[in-house]
């Protein structure tokens, strides 16, 4: 279709997605069109509207439209009249009138409703954040049904060597600041990425999938390789969707890790989700990709004939020039008109716009720390935690900083993870997990207790003077399937030494980590106790 003009711009989101059928909305993306495109539109002297549900104060009966069309009022009706035909549920409807010169500008929108507004021959722009999300500045991502719009949108087009060259560089500020390995140098990681609940992308068939939905395929993929690092989304509150993931996948194990650094580490081997953004930015940082669906709103077979692919495009969208070609105007105030085309309006448009109209970037901070990575564990030596000992990147929650001497917990509970070698681990056995430290116990105070777990197993624990040697003992089995010593140790009643005048030093400390070590049992041996203790006492470090 290649409209001559348009009288009127309305503007929709995804309205299905209402509190009448028990949904959030998100009133903030219509509102942020509106207030995108209003200059161009009151210039050019188009008639402008927007449409939303009964439930935000607007005209569409969201509730009685779900109805209309046989589903529940829940989430499952939302997914289902993604791909649904909208003529009953707009059959008397007051906002039915969408014509051939209406040009409708929505928010992510659902695939059935651009197929609505194509089948009354009216124009459509849908518009998204991008998902390419690492170069200097956020994009939108448009699309459109329309021929002339789509050779207009063609010409603002982000060219690919922006993305390119932001991967490159990228990637060299992330090698400045971490060891370019997730979690272990040494180890073959993939990634799997959570995601929000409820979300458009997650919609395949008029059904939300759910992460229980492609478990096997996860399950499949983890074992490919060493770690699975299962990264939740960040906002995201309520994790339980992921529990089953790690119930089921053995060498699974939970990241916070930054994405971008994460995109950029060299020994990640795939990128898997249902369906994120961030499987397209993964192959900008050439990772393979592992979409486990097609979502409805990118599958071509729910969409309307003619529609685009996503283009990547700056705020200039909605520029006095580029919105007057969109509508067909021929006409616009002399002191409006540009002197020049799109390449001056590119060039002059502020790019930081869409930052903070979004007021965040979803995980791209410049100021974000690389990764930290450990070798892995040999069997039979010395892993040290001390400031300077590579293995004191397996440390995670719950740590001051690492001292020459170890590392003090800091909170209830502190926590370090790391890869065991199994290159010489027999088949079948029983290996000795033993670690070293130190209780903070100064005289005449309430004591501290201590509790240890290894990969969930209770450990034992022997006191030699001021030292505390724990120990466990772990199948060799359940390691080679899961190589991973992933240790929590609980912390009560701890004391600060400023507050027992032992020193100026006002850290919380609780437990001194010193060594580990991990030893091959003989068969039938579980006599020692592993009672030797460390050379260096950590109260030696406290600040006087």
């Amino acid at each position: 279709m290649s409209h001559l003009s348009f009288d009127e711009i309305i503007f929709l989101d995804d309205f299905f997605r209402s509190e009448e059928i028990g949904l959030q909305s998100h009133p903030s993306n219509r509102r942020f069109l509106r207030g995108l495109f209003e200059f161009a539109g009151q210039a050019l002297g188009v008639s402008m509207r927007e449409e939303y549900p009964v439930s935000s104060g607007g005209r569409i009966p969201v509730g009685l439209m779900i109805d209309s069309l046989g589903l529940p009022r829940t989430v499952e009706g939302w997914a289902s009249a993604a791909i649904a035909d909208l003529q009953p549920a707009f059959r008397g409807c007051e906002i039915n009138g969408f014509g051939e010169r209406s040009l409708i500008i929505g928010w992510g929108m659902q695939p059935s409703m651009l197929k609505y507004i194509a089948s009354l021959g009216a124009s459509f722009i849908d518009v998204e954040v991008h998902p390419l999300r690492f170069s200097r500045h956020l994009h939108l991502g448009v699309r459109t049904n329309n021929r002339r719009i789509a050779r207009i949108l063609s010409k603002i087009r982000i060219p690919e060597e922006a993305f390119q060259s932001a991967a490159i560089g990228m990637k060299a500020m992330f090698s400045r600041r971490g060891d370019g390995a997730l979690l272990c140098r040494d180890a073959k990681v993939g990634v799997f990425l959570g995601q929000t609940e409820v979300d458009l992308a997650l919609v395949c068939d008029g059904r939300l999938v759910s992460p229980a939905d492609v478990m096997d395929r996860v399950a499949q993929l983890a074992a490919t390789v060493d770690l699975l690092a299962i990264k939740p989304h960040p906002y995201q509150e309520n994790t339980a969707l992921l529990d089953g993931l790690f119930e089921r996948i053995p060498n699974a194990v939970k990241t916070e890790s930054n994405i971008y650094a994460m995109l950029c580490a060299g020994n990640i081997e795939f990128f898997s989700a249902i369906s994120s953004g961030a499987l397209t930015e993964a192959e900008y940082f050439g990772h393979r990709k592992e979409a486990l669906m097609t979502p409805d709103r990118n599958n071509a077979a729910h969409l309307p004939d003619g529609c685009t692919e996503w283009i990547p495009v700056g705020s200039e969208v909605a520029s006095l020039p580029v919105m007057k070609d969109v509508v067909g105007r021929a006409r616009v105030p002399f002191f409006l008109m540009p002197r020049k085309r799109y390449s001056t309006v590119m060039s002059s448009t502020n790019a930081e716009m869409v930052d903070r109209a979004f007021g965040f970037r979803w995980g791209l901070q410049l100021e974000a720390a690389g990764l930290r990575s450990s070798p892995k564990v040999a069997l039979g030596g010395d892993v040290r935690f001390g400031s300077g000992s590579p293995h004191a990147a397996g440390l995670a929650a719950g740590w001051h900083e690492p001292e020459p001497w170890g590392v003090w917990s800091a909170e209830n509970s502190a926590s370090f993870l790391l890869v065991l070698d199994t290159a010489e681990l027999p088949a079948a056995g029983m290996v000795r997990v033993t670690v070293t430290g130190a209780p903070y116990q100064p005289s005449e105070s309430a004591p501290v207790e201590l509790d240890l777990r290894i990969n969930g197993c209770a450990c034992q624990a022997f006191k030699t003077g001021d030292s505390l040697r724990f120990f466990c003992d772990l199948d060799t089995r359940k390691l080679h399937v899961r190589p991973l010593l992933d240790a929590e140790i609980f912390v009560t009643g701890a004391h600060r030494p400023c507050d027992v005048a032992e020193s100026a030093d006002a850290r919380r400390i609780g437990f001194g980590l010193q060594l580990l070590r991990v030893d091959m049992l003989p068969a039938g041996d579980s006599s020692r106790d592993g009672s030797e203790t460390a050379s260096v006492q950590p109260q030696d470090a406290l600040v006087e």
